[in-house]
């Protein structure tokens, strides 16, 4: 058998030792492994606040983080597919600007605005002697025949007839107005103070859209006239500086501040020039959405610019051109129909029930009157200017009329008689106002850039900056606050003669007049407005007799109104 060397077995040796001692390490490791630790029997301990704070706060940032990812992701897609105008329909109502009740959709894709306002009006009145009475004689007994003022057409008699102190709702004006399909507009007021006597109006009701490329704004109705500067023209009656609008806007204006048909303007320029044209037949001094006459139609334009505007509004300077036509009004005169057009104006202040409503001699005097003449045309212009510098606003308008293809004028005495001119005549009249009102607590007057006119709310839609209150507080004291206060005064000025040295005279007369107010507005809802208004005519024609005279003479009033609007 082969012998093994002695080095060999050495080596053999070594090699089983060095097993032996890998599986005793092995054996140890395993037995190290499968026996449970001390450690392993210990209690956990629970987290201290400070990591249980860290780890909230790390998931609620977390969750913020998502929720923002989802909202802009949200956004984005919205914003590449567009939103679609009335898909989201969910409308609040709520207190706009502290005052009107609004409902809305989140878009505004909808919206409506209701309001109303009412103001009660008293007024008292004196007269010169000569205006009490127009004299007339049946037999040998003078009567009072009522107001008349006449032309050079025959007997011209006395005055206007006893103004009639009174207490009366001038207005009450609901408010319905708002949006549609995002660009569709709508206003509808009705007039209803006169309901007691079966009579009703309308100041506006017209639907239109906005934002219509070129044209700007459309709309189809009883609308605004684009003529003239005063609140009640082209703004809002409960907004006026006066009770009553000047006899500039009453007789040169024709007191139309509302017309029925299309209605076209835009603003331009960031809002410092505006343009607007209306189509229309126009109403019959009343506020009433109907009106037939053959042919009858007219076309007034307004542009207005503002070459300063500052301080968002309280320091501004509006300029403001307007014109346009009208066909004269028909009249059957013995089954024949003549075009008559008729300037006249009353009062700065009103007598009675506006419109009339069965009450004698209510709101029809007429202290300067043309009588109708039988023209083909009217034509007007105007001129406006608007100031204001924090509390100090100055206004002022001043415009003409011209009558085409004057024909005759119809007999004052002698009904549906022409007393026809032997050939065509022109004529032309004019007159204006200047006012200037001072807020006595800082307030200024509102503007609205988008119409170009006067706002709707006197101070814009927040009020006042000073709204009156009083209280007692806990120590008995008397705490109070003063309103906005607010002084004021015009100057107007109308003349209605024409043609004076001419073979046909209109002698219409003339009429000037000072008006002052006080006004006291407590907050966004209640106004209080006091006013005295002294009117005079003048330069009237001479009739043959003391009876058939026209009497110059003059009016003074005094006003109250209580305006409430919400």
């Amino acid at each position: 058998m082969p012998r093994i060397a002695s080095g060999q077995n050495a080596d053999l040796d070594d090699l089983r030792a060095r097993v032996e001692r890998l599986e005793q390490e092995n054996r140890e490791l395993r037995a190290a492994q499968t026996a449970p630790s001390r450690a392993e029997f210990a209690p956990p301990q629970a987290p201290d606040q400070t990591t249980i704070d860290a780890l909230v706060d790390q998931r609620l940032a977390e969750r913020e983080a998502e929720k923002k990812q989802q909202e802009e992701q949200k956004k984005q897609e919205a914003a590449e597919q567009g939103y679609v105008i009335g898909s989201d329909l969910s409308a609040k109502a709520r207190f706009k600007d502290g005052l009107f009740p609004w409902i809305e959709t989140p878009h505004k894709d909808f919206t409506l605005h209701i309001s109303c306002w009412t103001q009660l009006d008293n007024v008292w009145w004196a007269e010169s002697a000569g205006l009490y009475q127009k004299l007339t004689i049946v037999g040998t007994n003078p009567i009072n025949a009522g107001p008349a003022q006449g032309v050079a057409s025959g007997p011209l008699l006395g005055g206007i007839g006893d103004l009639q102190d009174g207490v009366f709702m001038r207005r009450i004006r609901p408010n319905f107005e708002g949006t549609f399909w995002e660009n569709g507009e709508y206003r509808i007021i009705p007039a209803l103070e006169n309901n007691q006597f079966n009579t009703a109006g309308i100041d506006e009701m017209w639907v239109g859209a906005r934002d219509i490329p070129v044209v700007g704004t459309v709309r189809i109705g009883h609308v605004k006239t684009p003529m003239g500067l005063e609140a009640d023209m082209t703004a809002s009656s409960r907004a006026m500086t006066f009770m009553e609008r000047s006899s500039y806007s009453e007789a040169i204006e024709l007191n139309q501040n509302f017309v029925t048909g299309l209605w076209l303007g835009d603003a331009l320029f960031d809002q410092r020039m505006t343009w607007s044209l209306a189509c229309f037949r126009p109403d019959v001094k009343a506020s009433t959405d109907a009106f037939f006459g053959d042919g009858q139609a007219g076309v007034q334009a307004r542009l207005t610019g503002l070459p300063l505007y500052e301080i968002e509004g309280r320091h501004l300077l509006h300029v403001g051109l307007s014109g346009g036509w009208r066909n004269g009004t028909v009249a059957n005169l013995n089954n024949i129909d003549v075009r008559t057009v008729q300037l006249s104006a009353r009062p700065e202040l009103r007598d009675d029930v506006p419109g009339g409503g069965g009450v004698p001699n209510s709101n029809s005097n007429r202290m300067v009157d043309t009588g109708l003449i039988a023209s083909d045309r009217i034509w007007l212009m105007g001129l406006e200017a608007l100031y204001i510098r924090g509390p100090l606003s100055l206004q002022a308008e001043y415009g003409w009329n011209w009558l085409d293809n004057a024909v005759g004028v119809i007999n004052a005495n002698t009904p549906k008689v022409l007393n026809a001119f032997a050939a065509p005549q022109g004529y032309m009249f004019n007159g204006g106002y200047a006012q200037l009102a001072y807020t006595l607590t800082g307030e200024n007057r509102a503007y609205d850039r988008r119409g170009g006119t006067l706002a709707r709310e006197y101070f814009g839609k927040s009020g006042p900056y000073n709204r009156a209150w009083i209280v007692r507080d806990g120590a008995g004291h008397w705490l109070w606050n003063s309103g906005a206060w607010e002084v004021a005064c015009r100057y107007s000025y109308v003349n209605l003669n024409s043609g004076l040295g001419g073979p046909y005279p209109i002698q219409g007369g003339i009429m000037d007049g000072v008006s002052v107010g006080l006004n006291w507005y407590l907050n966004n809802n209640l106004t209080l407005n006091l006013d005295w208004s002294y009117d005079n005519r003048r330069h009237l024609p001479a009739g043959a007799d003391a009876a058939s005279t026209v009497q110059p003479g003059y009016t003074n009033g005094f006003g109250a109104r209580v305006q409430l609007q919400f």
